[in-house]
């Protein structure tokens, strides 16, 4: 097994030093960096009657914040695909607005996006209702050729078990095939289980579909409270010990305001957050740290400092 993990630490650092080399000779090849995903358009109430659109999603997160990190040199592109209508258009002029290339985005003649509603308890934590049935983003990987074709060129791709869970059956076999293919030509897979039970169709399905795309991800970044209602996992380091079981090599299991576990091979470190951070409102606080995690990664940062930078 030590055998096993020395030769998968290795490929994937050839990969992250392949992606340095590709930011620093300048390269502008469109997918530098692919986040697979579905986009929302969001209705959050204001308190006064009035609601206030946007457009969100967990993948774009994560997109979003990569842009924001990364160097100019690396460009960062979304893959989804959405409606002919005039909110799925504002939606590409936003996308598009914040730096990230939408040419993977493809467009659907018959459906449109999905959307969802926010509303703040007394605690200040956030309950969402979706209607997300019939969205696009669930055909994003039906075709094949437009799949492989947005991937490449990748160095990293990114996706979640949101992805996974919206495209179906068909959707996840096209997926898995596509992330071969690219990881075969020199991309990194990250992924982040991100379960949501009402997504998926059964627990069977997302359970394997987490062991296959284990054994292909380069990075795996788990939520703790996730895994445990999708696994029963005890600890965070039992979290670890399965995916790394599982196959791959770098895990960083998040925990909310206690340390940050991660796996690199059979080490494993355990990193609490900063003193003094009193999270008020917790949403798409799990994004934010896989954008700043990989962002790192990417610019050459080891694990340990890029969880580092991930908490800050």
């Amino acid at each position: 097994m030590a055998s096993r993990h020395r030769k998968r630490r290795n490929d994937t650092t050839g990969r992250l030093r392949a992606a340095l080399a590709f930011a620093a000779a300048g390269r502008d090849v469109t997918g530098g960096v692919v986040s697979i995903g579905e986009c929302m358009v969001e209705f959050f109430d204001r308190g006064d009657g009035l609601w206030r659109r946007g457009f969100a999603g967990d993948t774009l997160n994560v997109a979003w914040a990569l842009r924001a990190l990364l160097p100019p040199a690396i460009p960062v592109a979304y893959l989804s695909r959405v409606g002919t209508d005039a909110v799925s258009q504002a939606m590409l002029d936003f996308i598009a607005g914040a730096g990230i290339a939408t040419d993977a985005i493809s467009r659907d003649p018959d459906r449109t996006v999905g959307l969802y509603t926010i509303a703040t308890d007394h605690a200040g934590e956030r309950t969402f209702s979706y209607w997300r049935d019939t969205s696009a983003a669930r055909r994003l990987a039906a075709d094949a050729h437009h799949l492989a074709a947005s991937l490449h060129g990748a160095r990293l791709v990114y996706l979640s078990g949101i992805t996974a869970a919206v495209v179906g059956a068909e959707g996840r076999a096209a997926l898995i095939a596509a992330l071969t293919r690219a990881k075969a030509a020199g991309a990194l897979v990250a992924y982040d289980p991100n379960y949501r039970p009402r997504l998926w169709d059964s627990v069977p399905a997302m359970r394997s579909f987490a062991e296959a795309i284990a054994g292909l991800a380069d990075i795996l970044l788990p939520t703790f409270d996730d895994e445990a209602a999708a696994f029963g996992d005890g600890s965070p380091e039992a979290t670890v010990a399965r995916l790394v079981g599982w196959g791959c090599d770098e895990v960083v299991v998040k925990n909310g305001a206690n340390p940050t576990v991660l796996a690199t091979g059979e080490t494993i470190t355990s990193h609490p957050p900063g003193a003094g951070v009193m999270p008020v409102d917790t949403t798409g606080a799990g994004d934010s740290f896989n954008g700043g995690y990989l962002a790192a990664r990417l610019t050459g940062q080891d694990p340990a400092r890029a969880v580092q930078v991930a908490q800050t």
